[in-house]
């Protein structure tokens, strides 16, 4: 349960090596966070999900069964049983797509595009025209006003985009890239996307608590375009942050919208349309600690650090906005 740049090692719930590897090495022994693993969506159905992306993208992936009683205590929630699809995303990083069953859920929930937590993955695509096609032949509820791309400010620059909605109602931004003629895959890079509730309280969990580096927009900004994108009214307003993970440069971007109504979209990471994404941090007792000391949520059996293996480290979290956030670290309290 782990976004453009080099994919790092999945840790938690991918099929394959979930046990067997541990945090990538912390050569300046900061303290806080030091790169993405890979970005986690909670599904109502992983292989209904996965059909969308794999028609839509062209991304690939297997549903598989997670057999461990590591997420049952990661996510405090005994008895689960958990199904996982780990999508790797061309030029960026690992999607993964979960869904947890033997327990009461939440299911079918779905965020408007203003609700702080509404999750948002960007991708930038080869050809946006093919992508909006794939996504019309599977009935994808379209965002965007017009149910077409529109030239807009995107994590590239301005450029054709579009948002949809996938089957389980989280949102997917196809953004045209550049050209490029030795590019086969439909799906060029990627980017986390977060709508926040309020940007100085997001800046300060992340940057304060967290030791990221998150940079904020000095203004609101209402351009007809982004706005259109959106699919928002004029009354609405924007304002954007972001900030690159070290080590391996994913993206994260979050928006926090005014002049329009708004509600927390809050989840537990066992229920439909949860997000989060799996996070390497150095001193991740410390870390914890910290968290703690700034009454932020612990989801954690105990609010405790789990002991994923001999080596590893892991406790999932909460951002002010309702982010799920898996911090994977070193058993060694050195690192």
């Amino acid at each position: 349960m782990r976004v453009l740049s080099v994919a790092a090692a999945s840790i938690l719930l991918s099929s394959a090596l979930a046990s067997a590897q541990a945090p990538p090495p912390n050569p300046t022994n900061k303290t806080g966070i030091t790169g993405l693993m890979h970005a986690i969506h909670s599904t109502n159905d992983a292989a209904k999900t996965l059909e969308f992306y794999k028609a839509v993208f062209g991304l690939d992936g297997q549903v598989r069964p997670f057999a461990s009683q590591g997420p049952q205590i990661l996510t405090n929630s005994p008895g689960a049983t958990l199904q996982v699809a780990m999508t790797r995303i061309p030029g960026a990083f690992n999607f993964e797509l979960t869904q947890f069953g033997n327990i009461d859920r939440q299911l079918n929930k779905q965020p408007d595009i203003a609700d702080p937590g509404a999750p948002m993955m960007k991708l930038i695509v080869r050809d946006i025209d093919a992508v909006v096609a794939n996504a019309k032949k599977v009935n994808a509820p379209i965002i965007t006003k017009g149910g077409a791309p529109v030239v807009a400010p995107t994590s590239i620059g301005k450029a054709k985009a579009i948002i949809m909605r996938d089957p389980d109602g989280y949102f997917v931004e196809a953004i045209q890239g550049p050209p490029a003629a030795d590019a086969k895959a439909a799906v060029l890079g990627a980017i986390m996307g977060l709508t926040i509730r309020d940007t100085d309280e997001t800046m300060k969990y992340w940057n304060g608590v967290l030791g990221f580096s998150l940079q904020a927009e000095d203004k609101f900004s209402n351009d007809q375009a982004m706005l259109d994108l959106l699919g928002l009214p004029k009354s609405a307003s924007y304002r954007m942050v972001s900030g690159v993970f070290p080590n391996n440069n994913a993206r994260i971007e979050m928006i926090e919208i005014k002049g329009v109504p708004r509600k927390p979209f809050d989840l537990r990471v066992t229920d439909a349309n949860a997000c989060g994404m799996a996070i390497n941090v150095g001193h991740i007792r410390d870390v914890l600690a910290k968290i703690k000391e700034n009454k932020g949520r612990v989801l954690s059996r105990n609010e405790e650090l789990v002991e994923w293996s001999d080596t590893v480290r892991n406790v999932f979290v909460k951002d002010p906005n309702g982010l799920n956030l898996e911090l994977v670290g070193s058993a060694d309290p050195k690192l």
